[in-house]
């Protein structure tokens, strides 16, 4: 690992990995890029041109030269290549989701709670510019106590399943629409357990049948409805293949004292309800409550930060923690909160939607090792 009075930035994955080095510009001269990582010749020679920094050999020339590690590979590499990385004391902020199977989960725990380095996982949606204003909302009790939410990622994406040069497929035909389930989760129930402060215990997931791609294994539309632990009900939808235009970020919200609804097309704004306050039976606008509620940290996101500003302040908050060493705003524990419903409903879709329970990562055993160490109290 890199030693130096800033913090050398490497980048795994140059497509990707690109949008959270705009960040750097908002640094304050704290982080600065090292280089990338891609075995597309061509993706990473774009990056350098576009960024600066070099181009590594191989993943370990990354991991040698660097102190943190942008992981923006495909999704079935982020935990291994972060276990490697962690296991020699490079911090790690990665791409979603955080792992693709419960042999991963364990890989990834482990290398977690054994590295002296921090882990967090970048997942923007949690901070897209509404979505905070709605978390921020939640924490001061606006919504009363949460009982419901729903979330859908809609996404055609049939044209990213084969390569357009070779005809062969690719990485997303296998690990994204070669399997059945929510092999996608992060990006719906991110936000809602970031609003809710909480995680889901058990889960049922079932699907439409096989209709525009009948030789996916993926069905066209897969929904889950999950319990949480605080009792909560959330559902969600994943669509990768239907013949469709995308809606990528719906989300809603119920509680004792109010709703959230979020826009989907054609002008439909974000609107929201708080009894006493709106009046009776009346939407108002989201954004009536946008500059009393929108943390002042995330109102000007950097130049150029692509998904609304949200690719950012992911590497920005991580490198904060790292810091003041302060736990990461989205730690393993969390990390795993978002990811392993995805893994589990696989396992529930093949059995007829059984409802089947959600492991706290918490209490996994993975890398507990013989002394105290980084495992955290129930909670």
């Amino acid at each position: 690992m890199a030693s130096s009075e800033q913090m050398r930035v490497g980048v795994v994955g140059a497509r990707r990995g690109g949008g959270h080095i705009v960040a750097l510009g908002k640094a304050n001269n704290r982080i600065v890029l090292g280089g990338v990582y891609d075995p597309s010749p061509g993706g990473a020679g774009d990056f350098v041109k576009q960024y600066g920094g070099k181009s590594y050999r191989n993943f370990e020339e990354a991991v040698e030269d660097c102190d943190l590690l942008i992981i923006a590979s495909p999704q079935q590499y982020h935990a291994p290549q972060a276990d490697y990385a962690l296991r020699a004391g490079v911090h790690v902020l990665s791409e979603v989701p955080a792992a693709v199977s419960m042999e991963q989960v364990s890989i990834l725990l482990a290398a977690a709670r054994e590295s002296s380095a921090s882990y967090m996982i970048a997942e923007n949606y949690c901070y897209s510019r509404l979505n905070l204003v709605v978390g921020a909302m939640a924490k001061a009790g606006a919504f009363g106590e949460l009982y419901f939410g729903e979330s859908e990622y809609i996404h055609e994406m049939k044209g990213w399943h084969t390569n357009a040069a070779t005809g062969e497929p690719t990485w997303r035909r296998f690990w994204q629409v070669g399997k059945n389930g929510i092999t996608y989760p992060t990006h719906s129930l991110g936000p809602l357990l970031q609003w809710m402060d909480d995680r889901i215990t058990a889960i049922s997931a079932i699907g439409t049948g096989r209709w525009t791609r009948p030789e996916y294994e993926m069905e066209d539309t897969v929904t889950l409805s999950a319990r949480t632990r605080k009792g909560a009900l959330l559902r969600m939808r994943l669509d990768l293949v239907s013949n469709r235009p995308e809606v990528w970020n719906y989300y809603s919200l119920q509680g004792t004292r109010g709703a959230y609804e979020s826009g989907r097309l054609f002008g439909d704004r974000p609107r929201i309800y708080l009894e006493g306050i709106s009046e009776r039976e009346t939407w108002q606008t989201l954004e009536e409550y946008a500059e009393e509620y929108l943390p002042r940290r995330y109102a000007v996101p950097p130049d150029a930060a692509g998904h609304g500003g949200s690719d950012a302040w992911p590497l920005l908050d991580f490198v904060d923690s790292i810091e003041q060493g302060t736990v990461p705003p989205f730690d393993i524990y969390k990390a795993l909160d978002m990811t392993l419903p995805g893994i589990v409903s696989e396992q529930s879709i093949n059995q007829n939607g059984d409802w089947l329970a959600v492991l706290d990562p918490r209490t996994m055993t993975a890398g507990i090792g013989l002394n105290p160490g980084k495992e955290a109290p129930l909670v």
